[in-house]
C-alpha cells in the first residue's frame, strides 16, 4: 500500500523559508521505509533555486516539471510549488534521469536511465511516473513509444512539462537537477493496482463522421480518406488557416481493438499541408473530429472525479488536466479546479498539475493496457 502525503508552498525566492513551509506540513518522521517525491512548479521556482535546494534537502528521490498551474491540499495557485510524497513499507521507488535527448539521440538515454533505475529492483515495474519535456524537434509521442519499449509495456502515467508564456521555460528535474531535454522516470515496485483514468471530450461534441487516415508519417497526417489533409478539412466545411491555434480543434484517433479514442492536437501545419500532430498517427487509424468547449472541460471533469471516487482501496489520487482546457476556461480559469477541490474535499489525498501533453495508458476491448499521449484530456490515475 502507498500512502500520499502533501504540501506546497509559494515562497518563490527564499528557499530557507519554503523548506520550512514544506515541512510545517510533513513530519518527515512519519515516513514509512521507502518513499519517493513528485514535485509540479512554477518555472521560477527552478530559475531562483528553491525548487532544486528543497529537493536536495529531502531524503528519497524526487522527480518532477515545470507547470501553469498546480495542486494540493486544497490548495491551487499559478505560483505554486507542490510536492507530493509516496511512501510505503512493502513498495519500492527507484528514480532516473534520460539527459540529453535529441532528435537522433533519445533512445540510448532512454534505455540507460531506464536500466539504471531497475537495477537490482525485482522484476517488471507495477507502475512508472514519468514527466517528459516539450520539445520542438522530438515528439513526445516518438519518447513515450521507446520507453514503452524499453519498460515491455508497463504502465506510464505522467505529463509533458508546460507554461503559460513564451515555452522557453520549460523545464524537468530530479533531486535538484534541472533540465530541458531531459526524461524523469520514477519506477514503482510492489503490490500495486492503480486505476487509470482518461476523458476528453463529451460524445456530443465529437463529429459522427469518421474518416480513415491513408497516409502518415509518425506524427503527421498528410492524408485522410485518401485525400491531402486540407483538402478533406475542406471537403467537412472546416476552414483552417495554416497556422492554427492548438486550441481549436482536437483530433480523436481510433488506434482500434475497440479502446476509446485518443484525443491528439495540431501542433502546426508542413507546407505541403500536412498536419505535425501531438500524438502518435498510425496510417490505417480512423479520425473524428471534436470540440472543445467550457462546458464539455466541466463535464469531463465531473465525470473523471466520480469514477476516482467510485474505485476500490482509493490511498491517492494523481490528476494531470491538460493546459489547454486551463486556458480555455478563461476568464475563469480555476474553475475547473474548484469543481476538484470541492467534489473531492477530504476524501482522499490528491495532486494535480496541468500538462503539455498527458500521459495515461487505456484498456482495448481484452482488457489489456497500451500506453498513449494525449491532448485536451484529464487523466488521472488511482492506487
Amino acid at each position: 500500500m502507498i500512502k500520499m502525503l502533501n504540501a506546497y508552498t509559494a515562497e518563490v525566492e527564499d528557499a530557507e523559508d519554503a523548506l520550512a513551509e514544506i515541512l510545517g506540513q510533513i513530519d518527515l518522521s512519519s515516513l514509512l521505509k521507502n518513499s519517493a517525491g513528485i514535485l509540479a512548479c512554477h518555472h521560477e521556482f527552478i530559475e531562483t533555486g528553491v525548487a532544486g535546494e528543497i529537493c536536495r534537502r529531502l531524503p528519497f528521490d524526487v522527480i518532477g516539471c515545470t507547470t501553469i498551474g498546480s495542486a494540493v491540499c486544497g490548495s491551487f495557485g499559478l505560483y505554486q510549488l507542490s510536492l507530493t510524497i509516496l511512501t510505503s513499507d512493502d513498495v519500492s521507488f527507484s528514480a532516473a534521469t534520460a539527459a540529453a535527448i535529441l532528435p537522433d539521440h533519445f533512445e540510448q538515454p532512454i534505455a540507460d536511465a531506464y536500466a539504471s533505475a531497475a537495477a537490482g529492483m525485482p522484476g517488471a515495474p507495477s507502475l512508472i511516473i514519468s514527466f517528459f519535456p516539450f520539445l520542438f524537434d522530438v515528439s513526445n509521442a516518438v519518447l513515450l513509444s521507446s520507453l514503452n519499449k524499453i519498460c515491455g509495456g508497463a504502465p506510464v502515467v505522467g505529463a509533458a512539462a508546460c507554461e503559460g508564456g513564451s515555452n522557453e521555460n520549460l523545464w524537468t528535474l530530479r533531486n535538484g537537477q534541472c533540465e530541458k531535454r531531459a526524461v524523469q522516470m520514477l519506477l514503482i515496485y510492489g503490490d500495486v493496482e492503480p486505476e487509470f483514468i482518461t476523458i476528453s471530450l463529451p460524445a456530443r461534441n465529437i463529429r459522427h463522421q469518421k474518416a480513415v487516415i491513408t497516409q502518415a508519417d509518425g506524427v503527421v497526417i498528410r492524408k485522410v480518406n485518401n485525400m491531402p489533409l486540407m483538402e478533406y478539412f475542406a471537403s467537412m466545411g472546416i476552414i483552417q488557416s495554416k497556422k492554427p491555434s492548438f486550441t481549436d480543434m482536437p483530433l480523436l484517433i481510433h488506434y482500434g481493438n475497440d479502446s476509446p479514442p485518443v484525443a491528439v492536437g495540431i501542433y502546426g501545419f508542413a507546407e505541403d499541408g500536412s498536419a505535425i500532430c501531438g500524438g502518435d498517427i498510425p496510417q490505417g487509424a480512423t479520425l473524428s473530429i471534436g470540440v472543445i468547449d467550457r462546458e464539455g472541460i466541466m463535464e469531463t471533469a465531473k465525470a473523471a472525479i466520480k469514477k476516482a471516487l467510485s474505485a476500490a482501496g482509493r490511498n491517492g489520487l494523481l490528476m494531470f488536466p491538460c493546459i489547454t482546457r486551463y486556458l480555455m476556461l478563461s476568464p475563469d480559469s480555476d474553475e475547473e479546479v474548484h469543481l476538484i477541490r470541492d467534489a473531492i474535499g477530504r476524501e482522499m489525498p490528491y495532486a494535480l498539475s496541468y500538462a503539455g501533453g498527458e500521459l495515461c495508458p487505456v484498456h482495448d476491448s481484452d482488457g489489456e493496457l497500451h500506453n498513449r499521449l494525449h491532448n485536451y484530456s484529464f487523466t488521472a490515475c488511482v492506487f
